[in-house]
């Protein structure tokens, strides 16, 4: 399975990053073209050949590379089609919600041919969730393969040589690594360095194990299977002490800011220069953000050692509920659930098991004993009808895994209202039983 790796850009001079960055804001500009052009339903089944071969007859592009233009074209209309499918996926939710049969069919069909312009109900749906998309990257280059040459520098480490905005020029960038580099390669510009992103093999991971467990995503701790077993311990002190390191930070920032606003412009244009940058701070965000991932992929890792199947709540959704306290919304701002979801989503691929979602309402509510509307949850706890308590986590993950397996009437998309309902139905019909 195939990964981007990433490597830096090793003492680079200022010459050769500025004509990099004159380079990168001209195909910024080109992006944001095509943006505005085919960011709507003017670029629904758009080939790039198709554009590409037209604009070399009527447009001049100098001074930027003939390749790389071309590259920025093909990129940023897969960039289109990548937000067009994410649409389609929300769309597919209304259709799940609202059609079933060969109804439902029918839509699905139209929407994966890209007919769907043709029909009013899916055309109002699209233009609800695919919004005009505007594009903000103003600092990479995309070089296809063929374009950049490489060789060895007298320490052993790689040089890239790519083509520069005057001819017969290009820029050599050395690198922090001795790595081969093969394929396509992206340039991202910030802060003086260069990161080359680029495509590797991944290592052979070793199989998966043979269970079927479910799973819930906890917060003191990373994940909670069906069998009563914690994965990635302290996840909550991870999250509280960046938030409260951030808190603190933003909130000195935020004197300092207050002090520049009401200084002198000499004074103030030293502040902003020598105080408030965003350099640092960047990188110890990235490293935080870092540690947090890393935890999350480990657990995943444990998890998928004794399992095939894995059964998961599905939290792509925004959480709604009351307006909570600042410190309460912050440390949920940190939680960083996308994290957990990635690591599910290519630990499983990777491995060879099988990722299952399912709704997660109410999965903290019922007794896992009974899967029915009993019981009560207090704080970390669960008390069951029956008077046994347990932790509120793996009750969470043992109903989602009944769910998974056995309730053929729940379905993932289903609103929690009508969910609601069924779980009140069958408390009802137990209870005229007994």
């Amino acid at each position: 399975m195939k990964g981007t790796r990433i490597v830096f850009s090793h003492n680079l001079n200022r010459g050769k990053y500025e004509a990099l960055n004159a380079q990168a804001r001209l195909l910024g500009q080109l992006r944001s073209e095509i943006w505005q052009r085919f960011g709507s339903i003017n670029g629904v089944g758009v080939f790039h050949r198709t554009i590409r071969d037209e604009w070399v007859k009527i447009r001049n592009f100098f001074p930027l590379p003939a390749k790389a233009w071309k590259e920025t074209l093909r990129d940023a209309l897969d960039d289109i089609k990548l937000y067009e499918a994410s649409a389609k996926e929300k769309v597919r939710k209304q259709i799940a919600l609202r059609f079933n049969g060969k109804t439902a069919h029918h839509y699905y069909t139209l929407l994966k041919s890209n007919q769907w312009i043709n029909d009013s109900l899916l055309s109002r749906w699209m233009r609800k969730a695919k919004k005009h998309g505007k594009n903000r990257t103003y600092n990479q280059i995309v070089i296809e393969n063929g374009v950049y040459k490489q060789f060895k520098g007298k320490d052993g480490r790689t040089w890239i040589k790519i083509p520069s905005l005057i001819r017969g020029k290009p820029i050599c960038i050395p690198l922090n690594s001795n790595v081969k580099l093969k394929g396509a390669l992206r340039l991202i510009l910030r802060n003086g360095v260069v990161e080359i992103h680029y495509l590797a093999e991944g290592k052979m991971h070793q199989p998966c194990g043979s269970q079927t467990v479910g799973i819930d995503k906890g917060y003191t701790e990373v994940l909670v299977d069906s069998e009563g077993n914690f994965y990635g311990k302290g996840f909550n002190k991870y999250l509280n002490d960046a938030s409260e390191r951030r808190m603190k930070k933003n909130q000195s920032r935020n004197k300092l800011l207050q002090i520049a606003e009401k200084s002198s412009h000499k004074k103030r244009a030293r502040i902003y220069k020598n105080n408030l940058g965003t350099k640092k701070r960047n990188q110890q965000n990235r490293k935080i953000k870092q540690q947090i991932r890393g935890l999350c992929f480990q657990s995943v890792h444990s998890v998928i050692d004794k399992a095939n199947k894995i059964i998961a709540e599905d939290l792509t959704t925004t959480i709604r509920g009351k307006t909570k306290g600042k410190r309460f919304n912050r440390l949920m701002n940190q939680w960083m659930k996308g994290s957990i979801a990635e690591a599910l989503e290519t630990v499983t691929k990777a491995r060879g098991s099988c990722l299952h979602y399912v709704s997660g309402a109410y999965t903290s509510q019922m007794d896992s004993n009974t899967h029915r509307l009993e019981g009560r949850r207090v704080g970390d706890k669960f008390y069951h009808a029956n008077g046994e308590v347990t932790y509120a986590d793996v009750n969470a993950a043992r109903n989602i895994k009944h769910r998974g397996l056995y309730d053929k009437e729940i379905k993932r998309y289903m609103p929690y209202q009508a969910i609601k309902r069924v779980l009140l139905n069958r408390l009802r019909a137990s209870e005229e039983l007994a």
